[in-house]
């Protein structure tokens, strides 16, 4: 695993800003879902030379900002879900414009929301294991949905474009 120190240091920086959003919804209310966690799973997708090191930084920024923050446990189908995200980043990378990012947020969101809220993985109590229990589980996300859909939009362009402009003024941090 090779790392160039600077442009590491900065992905490094931005995904742990970006993880700090996760705990938006402890300050403003209704935020839930509307963080840059998503953004930041595709950035790290996009960006991150060593596709090993595109799956750790993410998940260990989130990690520690759930320990921190919302202490509500680990959730294998939510990490789940930004796996696909950083792999959605993956379909970028060599290909970073503005129609790609805005594509990767709608497809990751809509990813995350179809592994996370099938009726399945939840307990027969919350939701009937038939197709009005799959419909019930969508229809009660559709809000998380959108959060998150905006939050992968309005994040992606700030992780994008910071990320873009510090390349510019500093060449050595774009990809060799």
């Amino acid at each position: 695993m090779k790392i160039d120190s600077s442009r590491f240091i900065v992905l490094t920086i931005l995904i742990t800003l970006a993880a700090l959003t996760r705990a938006l919804p402890l300050v403003i209310d209704h935020t839930w879902n509307f963080t840059a966690v998503g953004a930041l799973a595709i950035f790290a997708g996009a960006q991150f030379n060593d596709k090993r090191l595109a799956f750790i930084m993410p998940l260990a920024a989130m990690a520690l900002a759930d320990l921190l923050f919302l202490r509500n446990g680990f959730s294998l189908l939510v990490y789940s879900g930004f796996i696909a995200m950083v792999a959605c980043g993956f379909l970028i990378r060599n290909k970073v414009n503005t129609t790609n990012v805005v594509l990767a947020s709608f497809i990751s969101a809509a990813v995350f929301y179809l592994i996370t809220n099938f009726s399945f993985f939840y307990p027969v109590s919350l939701y009937p294991r038939d197709l009005s229990g799959i419909i019930a589980s969508y229809t009660a996300a559709l809000p998380f949905f959108r959060n998150m859909l905006l939050g992968n939009l309005v994040y992606s362009a700030v992780l994008f474009g910071a990320f873009y402009l510090l390349s510019k003024r500093y060449p050595s941090l774009a990809r060799a």
